[in-house]
């Protein structure tokens, strides 16, 4: 009897590399999970009009509130760092290029 020839090993399966993003489409479902469990809650406590009903979709959501909370977060203090940024980019544009305090040139009447 003669044997089989022996085989090579299979390649590893591909590995993920740091250049993979996740696709557009897992971050709408994401957010629109999000903007739906928010706007839920807003409405029960809206129409609700009690105290107990607020209570108790506090108490029954409290964890997913501070998800929903550090989520939230994310995008504002973004715009706020930025907005922060830009300021300090165009006090530093105004200091390189020795500008005045007016962003506006004032036109005098001739």
């Amino acid at each position: 009897m003669s044997q089989p020839p022996p085989r090579s090993p299979a390649p590893p399966p591909p590995t993920g590399g740091d250049d993979e993003e996740t696709p557009p489409s897992v971050w709408l479902l994401i957010w629109t999970i999000y903007l739906a469990k928010l706007a839920t809650v807003v409405l029960i406590i809206w129409a609700s009009h009690s105290y107990e009903t607020t209570a108790l979709v506090a108490a029954t959501t409290w964890p997913w509130l501070v998800v929903a909370g550090v989520l939230g977060l994310g995008p504002l203090l973004f715009h706020l760092r930025l907005r922060r940024v830009r300021t300090k980019r165009e006090l530093l544009k105004r200091a390189e290029w020795m500008l005045t305090s007016d962003p506006a040139p004032s036109q005098q009447p001739r």
